[in-house]
């Protein structure tokens, strides 16, 4: 599959589970999941740029 459309999906996918998090006051889960994520697409971002 294209790179660009599952980035693209994961992120969607995150702003869902972003709302949910705020939504059930989940702040522990967030403060885990959202650096792991932004890491991640760091992480893919620079490679993308390097190629």
């Amino acid at each position: 599959m294209n790179p660009r459309l599952i980035m693209l999906f994961s992120g969607v996918l995150m702003i869902i589970a972003l709302g949910l998090m705020v939504g059930q006051k989940q702040w522990v889960m967030l403060a885990v999941v959202l650096p792991i994520w932004l890491i991640i697409l760091g992480v893919w971002w620079h490679r993308q740029r390097s190629r």
